[in-house]
């Protein structure tokens, strides 16, 4: 029984009409190629059995059989030897090359007069019509037929794997059927619409459309062409004209594949260069945004130390001197005024330089510096401003990064008391999965954040964030408060 069951023949889904000129082809113009060792290889693969039609026995299939057209073979087979002369010559207009010169074999040329009286319009309803006869694969369909043009659909059966070769075999098939009708300066494009399945197990299926364009002679000029290609010597002019005519669609084929190819290359390239130059410049401006933030901060701090250096210390000098006259009655009050001005004036000078450079920011870090903004805000704005800080270790950042934080959260601190209209907020920092977060929220009036740019100024801080990789997230409705979150990864604050 097992034997039995290694021989029985393969499914009849594919007519030897399909292999009878690839054999004939390949003698010809490939005569090294050992066809009869491909069909052995691909015994080796998968049972490959025929059934004889002269004594009806199955037997292994051989070279003989692929050149009888009544033979039928599977899918499965014709396909592997397919990928197999594929491999062996790699040129990937071969199946077109071989489809196109099919009009040569014995079987369609005895019936070349017929179909040259019919025309090239006929011809492709009657492929459309007949093409089970040599194929139970797939179905043709024509979505359009004009003058000179036509469009056909196969669509192969489920589970049909089809390889290049074979969509460009059918595409020379075209070819050589409009030829026969009398067509010339024929072209066919192949429009991939479903590829279909990687294996015989998947239910898709394979869909392609073939635009042909052609032109088509008078009946007059078709038929008597058709009729002096019986004659042997007359045939061989038309032959050879036909040849030259087809190596010349390959030579333009293949001149618009290398231009094709080199525009290709040559858009890659320029791509390459216009990202590589956007990433420069990128890259360059992420540096002067630094270079900025270090700069700003420099100015601010060495504003800070003159302040303190001159004008605090020539207020605290003018300072003690009013105090040393208070002895002089005469000028107790007037003197006791002044007083009370400088040393509110020294009062707001040291918090306006603690404010443009915190000595605590460079002293202590980031949070350090921060609980020391909520408590000057409270206290100079009569606010409850909640500082929070959640993280498991204390931050280690650059300066550049501590400073452009800490400007970032001022200004979004700043923008609350000006708008938010509640003495309520918070500051909060904490890491949500591999990212430093820092978020200040309120409870007041809020807003609509795609008005942000109009009157609060919050998408300035992008700016800030882009050289760290920083990002804001607002989140904001009227009557409902606001939250602003800076979230930056933590490999960029080290």
């Amino acid at each position: 029984m097992k034997d039995n069951h290694q021989k029985m023949a393969m499914p009849k889904e594919v007519s030897a009409l399909n292999t009878y000129w690839l054999i004939q082809y390949l003698h010809e113009h490939h005569p090294a190629l050992d066809i009869s060792d491909l069909i052995r290889q691909i015994a080796h693969q998968f049972p490959c059995y025929v059934e004889n039609l002269q004594t009806g026995k199955v037997e292994q299939i051989a070279l003989e059989h692929l050149q009888i057209a009544r033979y039928w073979f599977s899918h499965k087979f014709v396909k592997t030897l397919h990928d197999l002369i594929q491999l062996q010559i790699p040129d990937p207009r071969l199946g077109f090359k071989i489809g196109s010169t099919l009009y040569k074999t014995q079987p369609l040329v005895r019936t070349a007069l017929g179909v040259s009286l019919l025309g090239t319009n006929r011809v492709v309803k009657k492929i459309s019509q007949e093409a089970a006869k040599f194929n139970r694969t797939k179905q043709y369909r024509i979505l359009q037929l004009d003058k000179g043009s036509a469009k056909i659909r196969i669509t192969h059966n489920p589970g049909i794997v089809i390889c290049d070769f074979t969509m460009q075999w059918n595409a020379g098939c075209f070819v050589s059927y409009a030829r026969l009708a009398g067509a010339t300066d024929i072209q066919v494009e192949l429009i991939c619409v479903d590829s279909g399945p990687n294996s015989p197990d998947e239910d898709s299926r394979a869909i392609w459309d073939f635009e042909i364009r052609y032109r088509e002679p008078g009946v007059l000029i078709r038929l008597s062409k058709t009729i002096l290609r019986r004659l042997p010597w007359v045939g061989k002019l038309i032959e050879r004209a036909e040849s030259v005519e087809i190596e010349h669609q390959e030579q333009i084929f293949n001149r618009d594949n290398i231009i094709r190819e080199r525009t290709e290359k040559l858009l890659s390239i320029q791509q390459k260069l216009i990202d590589e130059e956007r990433e420069n410049i990128e890259q360059k401006l992420q540096k002067i945004s630094m270079e900025l933030v270090t700069a700003e901060e420099r100015e601010r701090r060495a504003i800070a130390e003159g302040l303190h250096d001159s004008v605090t210390q020539l207020l605290a000098i003018s300072l003690s001197k009013i105090k040393s006259t208070r002895q002089n009655d005469s000028a107790f009050e007037v003197l006791t005024e002044i007083q009370d001005y400088l040393e509110q004036a020294v009062t707001d000078l040291r918090s306006l330089t603690f404010q443009i450079s915190p000595p605590v920011l460079y002293d202590f870090g980031l949070e350090a510096a921060l609980e020391w903004l909520v408590d000057e805000v409270n206290s100079r704005h009569n606010m409850e401003l909640l500082f929070s800080n959640m993280l498991d270790e204390p931050l280690n950042p650059g300066q550049s990064q501590k400073v452009t934080l800490y400007r970032a959260l001022r200004e979004l601190v700043i923008n609350m008391i000006k708008h938010a209209q509640t003495p309520h907020g918070q500051i909060q920092l904490f890491q949500e999965n591999d990212h430093f977060v820092a978020e200040v929220a309120d409870e007041g009036v809020g807003f609509e954040p795609e008005q942000a740019d109009k009157g609060f100024g919050l998408f300035s801080l992008e700016d800030r964030l882009l050289y760290l990789d920083g990002k804001m997230k607002i989140i904001a409705a009227p009557g409902e408060g606001t939250i602003v979150q800076l979230s930056i990864p933590l490999d960029r604050m080290g």
